[in-house]
């Protein structure tokens, strides 16, 4: 996880100084992250927060914009379905969406085989590296809130670097496409609100691969 770490790190900070700037304290801002540890939804719902909306638009936002790893759980299950429900969520809880492309990566979801214990230890090896880099981002954003100038750029910084870690993974036609779909969804869709665009995006990009694999096998027949 060395290689997004700075990039992990950035995103959090511009996170968590969003979180304070709303009004947010030290201390509510640190027990957030722990709690929620989801970025993309503390962003959705900050501006909820802060105009005092009532609590269920609020939990409706964040699982709109989380949806998402529903469909990282689906292809998830066949590595991990053998431990307790316990254990899954706690699995669920530290997955991020930088460890499940590298996961899948390591271990395609066609090859996953039989190495239970090693899928498991790697795994874990992403996300508590994932989870800390974050928690690391939280704290600077905590003590260095008002040292850190907007125009140094953390946020746009932080997102060329986590598409220069997803472009590497783009190996075949099926990827292709459908890093090409989410990419085109995300720019028709990208005015919605509640960061809806997120959860169209994942969707057609799923659809376009399904459709792609469909295809490809139809014409190896």
């Amino acid at each position: 996880m060395a290689e997004p770490a700075l990039a992990l790190i950035a995103w959090s900070i511009v996170t968590n100084i969003a979180l304070l700037s709303a009004g947010l304290n030290a201390s509510h801002t640190f027990w957030f992250n722990i709690l929620v540890y989801a970025g993309s939804a503390q962003l959705a719902v900050i501006p909820l927060i802060v105009g005092d909306y009532p609590l269920w638009t609020i939990w409706l936002t964040a699982l709109i914009v989380n949806s998402r790893f529903i469909i990282f759980s689906v292809a998830l299950q066949p590595y991990f379905k053998k431990y307790s429900f316990v254990q899954r969520l706690g699995i669920g809880y530290i997955n991020g969406d930088i460890v499940f492309v590298k996961f899948l990566e390591k271990f395609p979801i066609t090859k996953h085989g039989n190495k239970a214990e090693i899928q498991l230890f790697y795994f874990l090896g992403l996300a508590l590296g994932n989870w800390l880099a974050w928690q690391f981002g939280v704290l600077l954003a905590i003590a260095f809130e008002t040292q850190i100038p907007g125009s140094w750029g953390l946020g746009f910084a932080g997102t060329l670097a986590l598409v220069a870690l997803v472009i590497p993974t783009i190996k075949n036609k099926t990827a292709l496409v459908s890093a090409l779909m989410a990419t085109l969804t995300c720019v028709l869709t990208i005015n919605l609100p509640y960061r809806l665009t997120i959860v169209c995006s994942v969707i057609a990009g799923v659809l376009a691969a399904a459709w792609m694999d469909r295809a490809i096998s139809k014409g190896a027949r």
